[in-house]
């Protein structure tokens, strides 16, 4: 368990101490779990393997003041795992809202970044120029629904979490991960927490609290190409916003690509953090 400004942090590893690290970020309503199916590949090549539950998920802590979700506490909570273990840098990877973390680290803190991994999630500048588009904007409903007040948290956990349940189901994942991506968010105040960085992430955008710059750094992008949420042309980085960015599309996985195909998503991380 580390801890920030009095924020506590469960981070999983895996690996040599001494080793490269890597730092990987869940999404939404996952923890740290949802890495279980790549860790032991990075790993046996080498590297040391931190994967955290972030603020608001599984067995870190839940603050209650919405602005603890801003995006600038969540890089700074990726850059605090990197310091906490005695690195300079680490690689990172995030997906679904952690690549949304991921990608705001490389613009955020660039120094301790030396390799990026994204798997079906968004850049900024591509999701708000695909949001313009009505096949987007239908599939992105739940973001306006989330900036409701309380009522999200009542929907998503009437139930037994039943809603969740079929969404993640109707994604291809089998009964026992689905138990296992809901423990991020089956802990008191978690579902609360989830949601409202997802609120906060909307007034973070409004108040320009990310204002998007170029990313140089080597960037993998992993794509499940049986994704539901997210346009197909989503999966390319925009060009004039990142440098570096080389696609694998996985045309047998979906939005969970960790999970469809995990010795193919280890393999390539592998690959690519290897050169760092």
């Amino acid at each position: 368990m580390l801890e920030r400004d009095g924020v506590r942090l469960h981070v999983a590893q895996l690996g040599p101490e001494d080793g490269p690290l890597v730092v990987l970020l869940h999404g939404f309503p996952a923890r740290w779990s949802t890495w279980r199916g790549v860790m032991p590949a990075l790993a046996r090549a080498g590297f040391l393997v931190a994967a955290p539950d972030m603020r608001g998920y599984g067995d870190s802590d839940k603050p209650v003041d919405r602005s603890a979700y801003s995006i600038v506490e969540l890089v700074e909570d990726v850059v605090h795992v990197v310091k906490a273990l005695g690195r300079e840098r680490a690689c990172i990877a995030g997906h679904d809202f952690g690549g949304g973390i991921a990608w705001a680290t490389a613009m955020l803190r660039p120094e301790v970044v030396s390799r990026l991994a994204i798997l079906n999630a968004v850049h900024p500048v591509g999701i708000e120029r695909q949001m313009r588009k009505p096949s987007q904007l239908a599939k992105s409903w739940y973001v306006l629904f989330f900036l409701l007040p309380t009522v999200p948290e009542w929907f998503l956990a009437r139930n037994g979490y039943a809603f969740l349940e079929k969404s993640l189901a109707d994604d291809g994942l089998a009964k026992d991960v689905i138990a296992d991506v809901l423990e991020g968010v089956r802990a008191p105040g978690a579902l609360r927490s989830a949601i409202d960085a997802y609120r906060q992430s909307f007034l973070d955008a409004v108040r320009k609290r990310l204002v998007p710059v170029v990313v140089d750094h080597p960037v993998r992008v992993i794509w499940g190409d049986r994704e539901r949420h997210l346009d197909p042309e989503l999966a390319d980085p925009p060009r004039d916003w990142v440098t570096n960015a080389q696609v694998t599309h996985l045309p047998e996985a979906g939005h969970w690509v960790q999970h469809d195909a995990s010795e193919r998503v280890g393999a390539l991380l592998v690959e690519h953090f290897a050169k760092s």
